[in-house]
């Protein structure tokens, strides 16, 4: 599942203060069925190079759709113990500790359902019962065992693209430290990750979509230094049908799109990948049990509604600097 949290990258306007800062680089490119921007001020030319071909490299890895990766081989052998690099097999490891975690709010092991639907190919349509019923059938992440590098799926079909977004973007963020970089935002589709502060000594700002408007509307902005950011929203990808639209984030006890009110949900972590994955598990269990599995866990987390309320974790809007831009939402 992908997911579009969109950024001000104000970074992007900026110029070095003084002869002696670093210079500002710039790069955009499209990989991992996404935009990754990056800004970094730095004199070192081949680190966002180098981040583009960490991305480019675990889209090769973890795609569901490239058929010589990871994923479309355990996909290919259900049942069968298949050997994976151990970017692939850390990846699920982490999800498959998620799963157990989120009492199944987060699943790496949808691959059948996301099928059924035909989310991400030009055939998206609601399956029929019996269809979603066997693709359910086949969907426990439970069935799924790692020893090292050997995986088997048990039958199920593997999607880690609600995990691997976040994880290339802990890769390129350990790859800005190594290379002498002090101050940067990098945006990896709906994860983001700050490093430092501007030139000019703020923090970076950091936009939340509008919902009902395009990307570059924001209803309100955070703060964000040196957290990882991940959003999971409703109204990115889906399809109408039959009058009625429908998401493409999967409840994974019902195989159906979720519908608890939520249209978005935010979640900052120390780290990309629990970021990613726990945005979608949070989405997927809704505001109020949201707030409380999130104040257990230590993870900031914000939540949209469809009737415009913002409902934060305790503190949020301190820690974070939360401006509400547009006044038809109302935070609780």
């Amino acid at each position: 599942m992908r997911r579009i949290f969109s950024v001000l990258l104000a970074a992007c306007c900026l110029f070095a203060f003084t002869s002696c800062a670093p210079a500002q680089k710039t790069s955009e490119i499209f990989a991992m069925d996404t935009f990754i921007i990056q800004t970094a001020y730095t004199d070192n030319g081949d680190v966002l190079r180098q981040n583009n071909e960490i991305a480019r490299r675990l889209e090769d890895e973890m795609s569901r759709t490239i058929k010589t990766s990871d994923v479309c081989r355990l996909n290919a052998a259900p049942g069968q113990d298949v050997e994976v690099s151990g970017e692939t097999a850390e990846v699920l490891a982490v999800s498959l500790e998620a799963a157990a975690d989120t009492g199944g709010a987060f699943s790496p092991a949808l691959g059948s359902v996301i099928a059924a639907w035909g989310f991400g190919t030009e055939n998206a349509h609601v399956p029929e019962e019996a269809e979603l019923a066997s693709a359910l059938a086949a969907a426990d992440y439970r069935t799924v065992t790692l020893d090292g590098n050997t995986v088997n799926t048990g039958g199920a079909m593997i999607d880690l693209g609600a995990a691997v977004k976040g994880y290339a973007l802990d890769k390129a963020a350990e790859n800005l430290k190594a290379g002498g970089v002090e101050s940067a935002i990098i945006s990896f589709g709906g994860s983001i990750y700050a490093l430092g502060k501007k030139p000019d000594g703020n923090s970076y700002k950091i936009g939340i979509r509008d919902p009902e408007g395009s990307e570059n509307d924001y209803m309100a902005t955070i703060l964000l230094d040196g957290k990882f950011v991940s959003t999971s929203g409703t109204y990115e990808r889906g399809f109408t049908e039959d009058g009625a639209y429908y998401d493409h984030v999967l409840d994974p006890k019902t195989g159906y799109p979720v519908d608890n009110g939520l249209v978005a949900a935010t979640a900052l972590c120390e780290s990309g990948i629990l970021s990613d994955i726990y945005s979608t598990a949070l989405l997927v269990m809704g505001a109020e049990k949201g707030v409380a599995f999130a104040e257990e866990r230590g993870i900031d987390a914000l939540f949209l509604t469809g009737d415009k309320r913002i409902v934060t974790t305790d503190g949020f809007a301190e820690k974070y600097g939360l401006t509400v831009k547009n006044r038809e939402y109302s935070l609780d």
